[in-house]
Formats: C-alpha cells, structure tokens, sequence
C-alpha cells in the first residue's frame, strides 16, 4: 500500500510524459505520444493552436522556435477517459528519423516533461485503475509473442484472478471455522471432518490450476529439444535439417561437434529450442573433446524431450546402444525420449525391432523419416497442451511457486491433528493467495 501511494506521488509531482508509440523507422506514419497535465500546453505550442476540441484531430504545422518541423496531424484526448487516465497529445509525422527526433527534442525542452521510461505509459494506465495487473501482464506477454498459441494464450479472458476467487471465498469460510473454534470453543458446533472435505476441495483446485499454469508456461517458455548420441551417427545433420539451414559443420571425422549448438524454432505452434551436442564417448580424443562431452551431459539434465541418434548402419543392438547413451546423462524424471535410427539409406532398419521408446528411420542425406520424426515430437506437445484447449493460464515463475507452497501447506493442515496449527498453516494459505492476486 505505501509503495502505491508513493507510485502515485510520483505520477503527481512530476510530470508529462512523452514517447514515440508506433513502430520502428523509417515508416510511413510515426505517432508520438504525450500524456500528463502537461500535454495540452505541449500541443498548443507546437501546432499554434489555441481553440483546440478535445477528441478532435486536425491538421496542423508543427513547429520548434518558428521552424518547421512537419505538416501532420494531432488530437487532444483529455483524461481520465484516456488510455493512462491522464491527458494525452498525440502527434501523426512523417515516419521519418529526423522528423521523430526533432519532434522528440522540441518535447523535452518544456518544462516538467521529460521521456517516458520502458513501460511508463502502462504504468501509469495501472496505477490510475485503466488497467489491471492481469492486463499489464498480458500485454508484455502479447508483446513478446512469437507464435499464434503465444497470441491467443495473452489475449484470453481465463485470468488467474478468476480462477483464485472461489478458492480465496472457500479459504475464508474454512478460516472462519477453523478459528471460530479456538476463540468461541464450545459454544461453536464444529465438524472437523466437513473442514478436511472443504481443504480436499481446495487443494483439487489448486492443482487443477497448477496444471493450467504449467500448459500456459509450455505455450509461453516453450520447450527444450537435446539432441544426443555418440560420435559421427549424424546428429548435427539432424540438427541442421530440424533447423532447416546450415548451422552445424557437418563432416565424417568423429568429434567435429565439440560445443552445443542452438536454435528456436515453432512446432505445433509452441517455441522449441532444439540443442545440437558434442558426441559421447568413453574416451576422448583430447581435453577440448572432454570438455564437449561435458557440456553435452549438462545440457541433457535441462532438457524437455531427449532425440537420441542412432547409426542404423552399422548398429547392431538398438536398445542396448540407446540405454548406452542415456547412462551417461542424469535426466529429469519423465524425460520423453524419441529415437532417430539414421541412415536408413545405407542398410534399411528392420520392421519388427521394438524399442521402450517411440523410434523412426530417418536419413539425414534423402530427408526421408525426417517429417515423420517432427509429426510424433508434435503429437507429444499436443498432448501436453492441446491446441483446442483454452483452459491455459498466463502465470510467472513467482506464481508457479506460490501455487506449489499453497498446495504444500495445505497438505500439512490437512494432516495436522491440532487445530491451532491448522489455523496457522491456513493463514499461510491466505498470504500465498493474497500474493498471487497481487
């Protein structure tokens, strides 16, 4: 509470603030945009317009000391129906570098208008009650989108604000009870067991929203994609063909990879980072080498879905080689792991082998196998996420924790047998919650 109304002071002391909001130039059109007290004094001066109609644009010859800057067009938005809640100026110029920033330092010279800092104007939309917190976070979400599941994720209305409200409501009441109890005791009719049922409920709920939660970060964080297997089976070819360019060197001389190489790219319309790595094996041929087996292992603990390469040519015990690989790398629990049998265009891969693991033939010199490799690794991402699902939430890091400490305390007070710790622990609850909603 003090630091919004500290927030607030500041918005009133000082001042108007001023930016270009359109995209970068050169451009057709650039519009700069002016809001605080301030912008109107801004506007008149520079257009020399004295009689000017609020929402009303008009044409006008912008000018600093007499000279011209260019001919364009402005409007007056008087606040609080404004998109900050303040008074806004904007100005409609020639897209042009010189222009914005004639314009731009003819702005700064009046007094107690300074520019706006990354992310000011919604702030200021914020703190004068346009916005919500939900919204803010949603726009530097949609901002950042990269893909269309990013886009529809940012723009939904299924907030987490909404889907804390019944669990804040049923958290209350269950508070209610519990501490009623301590301070009323006999004269309060209490029915423990109702109360582990309502606890149950909520920590249902929680969960379900955690799932969510997890969906809207797969969509938003994407994924990471390692690539491994032993030296010369092609796994920089795979890479190079996933990333649909030459980023890798490709050659026959084993251990050519000796650092990680990556790129981002879009399957089934979420983000993935796809990781090309050094080739394992027991002894490398210099330090150089060993250092790039390490890093390989490293990058296999991060990783969300593992490719293991194999030379189909030459191999002659699949699962044995696949488990080979995997025992150097201490993966994540659950780690999905694809198996690419590559050069199938040297000796074809019989059709009866099976694998603990969903495996295809490729070659990475035909491109036969490759679709089909991407198609399976995109049917995995639609079933952690699927695309006609809209039950998603935008959440952070700092959400996600609280969530999983929410759960976890409930949990406790579930099993606590003293009613003063349960009260206790579901005040925890609450402060998570009250943290949450911001």
């Amino acid at each position: 509470m003090l630091e919004a109304y500290a927030v607030l002071r500041h918005l009133r002391r000082y001042s108007t603030i001023f930016a270009m909001s359109s995209g970068a130039l050169p451009a057709a059109i650039s519009v700069i945009r002016v809001s605080g007290k301030e912008s109107r004094r801004c506007l008149e001066e520079l257009t020399g317009r004295e009689k000017i109609l609020p929402r009303e644009l008009f044409y006008a010859n912008i000018r600093r000391d007499g000279e011209l800057i260019d001919r364009g067009m402005a409007v007056f938005l008087p606040g609080p129906k404004t998109s900050t809640g303040e008074d806004v100026a904007e100005f409609y110029v020639h897209g042009s570098r010189a222009v914005v920033d004639c314009l731009l330092e003819a702005l700064a010279q009046f007094d107690n208008v300074q520019p706006a800092k990354a992310g000011e104007f919604t702030k200021r939309a914020f703190f004068n009650g346009k916005m919500t917190l939900h919204e803010v976070q949603s726009l530097a979400y949609l901002l950042a989108a990269r893909t269309q599941r990013q886009r529809r994720l940012a723009l939904h209305r299924n907030t987490l604000d909404e889907a804390l409200g019944n669990i804040r409501k049923q958290i209350i009441e269950v508070r209610a009870s519990v501490e009623a109890s301590i301070d009323f005791g006999d004269d309060v009719e209490f029915q423990w067991e109702d109360i582990r049922v309502a606890m149950s409920s909520i920590i249902s709920e929680l969960s379900c929203i955690q799932e969510q939660m997890k969906r809207g970060a797969l969509i938003n964080e994407g994924l990471r994609i390692v690539i491994l297997g032993q030296t010369n089976v092609g796994k920089s070819s795979l890479f190079n063909h996933m990333a649909n360019r030459d980023m890798a060197i490709v050659s026959n001389i084993e251990g050519t990879t000796r650092d990680s190489l990556e790129i981002t790219v879009q399957l089934s319309s979420v983000p993935v980072t796809i990781i090309d790595t050094a080739g394992i094996r027991e002894i490398p041929l210099d330090s150089l080498e060993a250092e790039g087996i390490q890093r390989t292992l490293r990058r296999a603990v991060e990783a969300d879905i593992i490719i293991v390469v194999l030379d189909s040519s030459i191999c002659k015990d699949f699962e044995r080689d696949v488990r080979s690989v995997l025992s150097w790398c201490n993966l994540k629990k659950d780690t999905p792991v694809f198996v690419a049998l590559n050069k199938c265009d040297l000796r074809s891969v019989p059709n009866n082998i099976l694998l603990p693991w969903p495996a295809i033939s490729i070659s990475c010199i035909s491109g036969e196998g490759i679709s089909s490799l991407l198609k399976i690794i995109c049917d995995y991402i639609d079933e952690l996420c699927p695309i006609s699902d809209n039950s998603a939430l935008v959440s952070s890091q700092i959400h996600r924790l609280l969530v999983k400490e929410a759960i976890s305390v409930l949990t406790k007070a579930l099993k606590a047998k003293d009613v003063a710790i349960t009260a206790e622990l579901l005040r925890d609850v609450s402060d998570c919650i009250s943290e949450m909603s911001a």
